[in-house]
């Protein structure tokens, strides 16, 4: 990049520390007995009757997906921190054993079990592979599951790694992949999975393999970060620098990239999810959030395919309008359903966006979004009922977004404390 040519990572004009501080609510104190949660590095005050996404399923361990149920959810829900992504489960019984099999050391241990059984088998058939059909054919088939076993043990040795973090209950492995691409980029790839109490946290690590980044310095590297993190309990406030995750801190310098979308819900409406994302705005991902508020506040995301059949049920619209979140302006918009069906009792469906664009090139003034969306019990016959009144979920909308805000910490964020 020449002397002439401008950063696209870096703003035309950087924000005035009052306009940082306001992020933070600076004056605001709440009162120690009020409860409050933290996501990313952002808080806002919340009782302690709310769960977060952190439903467990075998099938779904290797996405960084996040889900209430089967079919509660939201889509993208995941946690990125740096180069790593991290998913955090609530394990059930067994749910241990069941993810420790799967590791490629024990598969290997597995395979080789198995084509041990299988040469045994091969060496009683070898006698009679001279014989009628039917033990040519079992002969056949024991050779083929030798060769078969024998190629996933090289396979499985080939590709995969032992990774030890140092960590008590982690259990973890790595790889090399090479770019497809014309510039034959190589990445280290670090997995753990770290069970601590009724959780399993799932981080995956990704380096460009490169002169100063060595797959020993980003085995270095990926074992500091998993030192430093730590369990969190619901509602529990880090002072430090840092980002909070469901149930976990990573604590940072107060520079970490991050890009985090997650759920919760309130026990008594599970049907009803408060979506935060949030993070450091990037110069190819603009938060375009006054277009969001305006698309929103037409069909919401109950789409446009039946626009026709959605609108005759619309109740209220809510903007598009400037809505406040915290200290800082944002945009919202939504809407509100009244939905009735011959022999069913009448009900609403709803969804409502606000957001926060955020400000390029800086780490106190993340993008912060906040969207509402109900779920019916058609949607997920898991759910015992449809959602509650549209009113007593917005009243719960407004108060989180009223006080949400940059969790203050000390030392205080480098921007605030007058670094760059």
């Amino acid at each position: 990049m020449s002397a002439d040519e401008k950063d696209p990572s870096q703003p035309s004009k950087r924000p005035s520390l009052d306009q940082m501080k306001a992020s933070s609510m600076f004056l605001y104190k709440p009162d120690p007995s009020v409860s409050q949660e933290c996501l990313g590095r952002i808080i806002w005050t919340s009782d302690k009757s709310i769960e977060w996404p952190v439903y467990y399923d075998m099938d779904q361990l290797k996405s960084f997906n996040h889900y209430f149920s089967e079919k509660v959810f939201s889509r993208g829900d995941t946690i990125r921190f740096g180069n790593t992504d991290v998913a955090v489960k609530k394990i059930k019984n067994g749910a241990k054993e069941q993810i420790i099999k799967f590791l490629p050391h024990n598969q290997i241990k597995s395979f080789k079990e198995r084509l041990e059984q299988a040469e045994k088998q091969e060496r009683v058939a070898f006698k009679n592979k001279d014989g009628d059909v039917r033990q040519r054919q079992i002969y056949y088939l024991a050779t083929s599951r030798v060769e078969r076993f024998k190629k996933s043990i090289e396979e499985i040795s080939g590709k995969y790694s032992p990774y030890d973090s140092g960590i008590a209950e982690s259990y973890g492995y790595g790889f090399t992949e090479e770019e497809p691409s014309r510039n034959g980029d190589r990445y280290s790839i670090l997995k753990t999975y770290l069970f601590i109490g009724d959780y399993v946290y799932n981080f995956e690590s990704r380096e460009t393999i490169k002169p100063d980044m060595s797959e020993e310095k980003h085995r270095e590297k990926f074992s500091a970060l998993l030192k430093s993190f730590r369990p969190r309990r619901m509602n529990e406030i880090p002072t430090e620098l840092g980002v909070c995750i469901p149930f976990g801190f990573l604590p940072d310098d107060g520079r970490t990239i991050t890009d985090i979308k997650q759920s919760f819900r309130w026990k008594d409406a599970p049907g009803v999810l408060y979506t935060i994302h949030t993070g450091n705005v990037q110069a190819r991902q603009l938060k375009s959030t006054v277009l969001n508020a305006v698309a929103s506040s037409q069909v919401g995301r109950f789409g446009t395919d039946e626009e026709a059949e959605v609108k005759k049920h619309v109740d209220q619209r809510i903007g598009p309008r400037q809505v406040k979140i915290g200290g800082l302006t944002g945009e919202q918009g939504g809407v509100a359903l009244k939905v009735t069906a011959p022999g069913a009792k009448p009900y609403e469906a709803y969804s409502v966006y606000s957001g926060y664009a955020g400000w390029l090139g800086t780490d106190v003034l993340p993008f912060i979004i906040v969207d509402m969306q109900s779920f019916t019990i058609d949607q997920a016959p898991e759910l015992k009922e449809n959602p509650p009144p549209f009113k007593q979920s917005k009243q719960r909308l407004d108060d989180m977004l009223k006080y949400m805000r940059i969790r203050q910490t000390n030392p205080p964020m480098p921007e605030l404390a007058g670094g760059k």
